[in-house]
């Protein structure tokens, strides 16, 4: 059989080192947790009594990830000693909106976060990304042994600006740490953190920045 010379040299090409865009789009960061068993603890570092911390200490588990029409819908559990609670997000193209009941639901993070939507409002909040970091969370095993890079995320009160916080997320994590604006000693203080990562039972396989899902 005869391969012309345009086929020829899309088939070399296509094998050729850093042509995988070739077969298949570019994959972007969904900065929220969407694998099946992953399993993410969090502590309030301003607790300084240990037992008091771990006590406090908040697992989220996401309990189910199914597709739906524009994007992944997630179901997560959020479990502490005082109880337990449920939650249903729906990611879309970097995208995160809380099922809440509401009509579309409450804006977390906008479509197209972080690089072409960098500012949105929401339910009175204005938000802005602020930066891109390196985590820094001793004692958190990542699945990439490298440098892991989020984004941190600013928010003020529109009726009260004095009302603040940041927020550190990551990719495939949501969010790794979050800050609030102490207005007494005019300083930044960490109220929860990401202290534990791992999965409850085996991961899904579906990836969902390749079925449809958030890319």
């Amino acid at each position: 059989m005869k391969v012309t010379a345009l086929g020829a040299a899309l088939v070399i090409l296509a094998f050729s080192p850093g042509c995988d865009r070739m077969l298949a789009p570019a994959r972007h960061p969904v900065y929220a947790a969407w694998e099946e068993g992953l399993t993410l603890g969090y502590e309030n570092p301003q607790l300084t009594d240990t037992a008091q911390r771990t006590q406090n200490r908040q697992m989220v588990r996401v309990k189910e990830a199914k597709p739906a029409a524009s994007g992944m819908m997630i179901t997560k559990t959020f479990t502490s000693f005082s109880g337990q609670a449920e939650t249903r997000v729906l990611e879309y193209n970097g995208g995160v909106r809380l099922q809440a009941g509401t009509p579309g639901g409450i804006l977390l993070l906008p479509e197209g976060f972080p690089d072409r939507v960098s500012r949105w409002s929401t339910r009175g909040t204005f938000n802005w990304v602020v930066g891109r970091a390196t985590a820094d969370l001793p004692g958190v095993r990542f699945a990439d042994s490298g440098d892991v890079t989020g984004i941190w995320v600013e928010s003020i009160s529109q009726s009260d600006p004095t009302m603040r916080s940041r927020t550190f997320y990551l990719p495939d994590i949501g969010e790794a740490e979050t800050m609030t604006w102490d207005q007494e000693h005019w300083r930044w203080a960490v109220t929860n953190r990401l202290v534990t990562r791992g999965f409850t039972d085996v991961p899904a396989t579906a990836n969902p920045k390749t079925d449809g899902s958030p890319r």
